[in-house]
Formats: C-alpha cells, structure tokens, sequence
C-alpha cells in the first residue's frame, strides 16, 4: 500500500509523544513492505525526518501570520518559503508561547474550517501537492484537530479514505476559552463526518471521543501504541537508589502532581529509603 502520514512537527522543542508514535509507526510500515510517506506540519519533524524533496505544509510562522493579518493571506510564494525555513522553524518550535493551548482559540477555529478558514492558502499547496504524487491508497491523519484537511485531501486524491490516530485531542480542546472551546467540539464533530475510520490508542479513549463527537462503533477501531522491543535491554541492576521516573507534558492536566504528591507521600512512609523521583519532558506555558 501507499501511504501517506500527515504529522504535525514538534520542532525539536519539547517531548512529542504523538510525533514519535508516527515515527515509529511510519518505520514498522515500511519494514512490512509499504510505502510510507511522512508529510510534516507547522514544524520539522522529530523521531524521523520526511523526504528531502517533502515540504514542510502550515508552516507555523505562516499560519500565525495568516491568522493575525490579511495581508499575509495574499503574499507570494517566494515570500512564504522564506518564513518556511526549517532553521527558522526550529527557533520558533523553542517558543513555547506559540502553542499554549489556552491562547489558540481563533487559530484552532480557523484549522477546522478548513476551506473557510484564514489558512485556506496553506491548505491548497497542501492539495496541489497531494495531486502531484500519484496513486495514494489511503492517508492517515496523526489527530482528529486536522479533520479541516479532509475534504480538500480527498478531493485531490480522487477519493482516497482518510483515517485518523486519536490520542489527546479532548485535553486540548478543553484546554480552550470559551466560546471557542464549544464552537471546536461542534466544528470538529461536523468535520469528524468526512474521516473514514478512527484509531484510538486505548478502549477508554475510544469511548470518550465516541461519546464526545457521536462516533459509531463500526468507524472506531482500537489500535494500541507499540514498542520496539529491540532498543531496550533489561538493566544491569536495580538504580541505587531506587527512582520513581515521570516522562511527559509537566502539568496537572498529565498528573505531574498527582505523581509528586504519591511520592511524597512514599518518603512520608519511610518503606523505601533513598527513594528519588526524576521529571522529564515538555513544560508549556503556565
């Protein structure tokens, strides 16, 4: 099969876990013999990079820029590509107030509008693109918050099915103001009607989002995140001393405190002396 995976890019300025799941996933494709084309958004890619010769689409600059002024939904291409750079990109990937989830109501509007919205610009090269590589079998979107690409996608595609990766998408919905967090659950509803099949990572999250946007069950499909067993070795031996790890988004959204207080808790008791807890991963705004 052919394939093509749209994945919005992380830049290389936090822990992305949705990117290296498509990563990861794009690489056991292609070792069972499909042909897997990775197409990044807003930002590079982390975990695999795409073809030399594969654009980076929505460029985040430019999407902003879109969003903010009229004047840059009329610019010239030459223009765009400049502020489409990838180095130019990875410094804005490191500002980490460009994606805080409260303060991007109208931009997230707008996504899901797609053909209606201030980046439709953005979404024609996307298209134009798409009907230049041929036979594709099916596309697969990394999240539900791109269902505003799938009418043009599917246009210039002669039809080709659309599936979509569901993981996180209420976290940040619900992360925005209203009005827009209501209007984003009713767009993306309305939108969800054009994807053929979703693939949640777990059964839980299956039912929240068939819940949340009115999904029948012969549309969801459960597909669990895989590990490649081959990159980890079982330790030497235990940490001395032992360690409690935490690995994702640093907030109460992800539990950072419901996991400080289990460990505070677990020095309180005293049964395990030394203990230690490490905190990696990305940290968004306040």
């Amino acid at each position: 099969m052919r394939i093509i995976q749209i994945t919005p890019g992380a830049g290389a300025g936090f822990y992305c876990e949705n990117c290296l799941r498509d990563a990861a996933l794009a690489r056991e494709l292609r070792r069972r013999g499909h042909d897997v084309h990775m197409v990044p958004l807003y930002l590079p890619s982390i975990g695999e990079e795409p073809a030399a010769d594969t654009p980076i689409f929505f460029g985040g600059i430019n999407v902003y820029l879109q969003q903010k002024s009229a004047l840059f939904r009329h610019t010239p291409r030459w223009l765009d590509r400049l502020l489409d750079a990838r180095p130019l990109l990875r410094w804005a990937g490191r500002r980490a107030g460009m994606v805080r989830p409260g303060d991007l109501g109208p931009p997230t509007l707008s996504m899901l509008r797609g053909e209606e919205g201030r980046q439709v610009k953005e979404l024609d090269r996307l298209a134009d693109w798409l009907a230049d590589q041929g036979r594709v079998d099916v596309v697969c979107l990394s999240n539900a918050l791109l269902a505003g690409l799938v009418h043009r996608v599917k246009e210039a595609l002669g039809g080709a099915p659309v599936v979509c990766t569901l993981q996180d998408e209420d976290a940040f919905l619900d992360n925005l103001a209203e009005p827009y967090r209501g209007q984003a659950w009713a767009l993306l509803a309305e939108r969800a009607a054009h994807i053929d099949a979703f693939m949640p990572v777990s059964r839980y999250y299956a039912g929240v989002m068939q819940s949340r946007l009115d999904l029948s069950a012969e549309r969801v499909h459960v597909v669990h995140p895989g590990v490649e067993t081959a990159l980890y070795a079982p330790a030497a031996a235990p940490p001395d001393p032992p360690v409690v790890g935490y690995l994702g988004q640093e907030g109460r959204a992800s539990g950072l405190d419901l996991a400080v207080e289990a460990f505070l808790e677990i020095r309180r008791r005293g049964r395990v002396p030394g203990v230690r807890l490490r905190v990696a991963g990305g940290r968004l705004g306040a």
